[in-house]
């Protein structure tokens, strides 16, 4: 089992023929590529990243200044 998924499971879901926004809002991505494992290899949110650069910009109602 690697990322939460069984092999046969993730077997059948490798042979989708979904498109990539059709697999992106499914259970194949939101249950093996979480936000904690992104953070775990060291990937920053786009959120966390434009706060770092432009702090005195506010980002979808969060500001860093306030």
């Amino acid at each position: 089992m690697r990322l939460g998924v069984d092999y046969h499971q993730a077997y059948a879901w490798s042979r989708t023929r979904k498109g990539g926004w059709a697999i992106a809002q499914s259970p194949i991505l939101t249950t093996t590529i979480t936000l904690s494992r992104l953070a775990q290899r060291g990937y920053e949110s786009m959120l966390d990243h434009c706060l770092k650069v432009r702090p005195e910009q506010t980002f979808m109602g969060v500001s860093c200044t306030s």
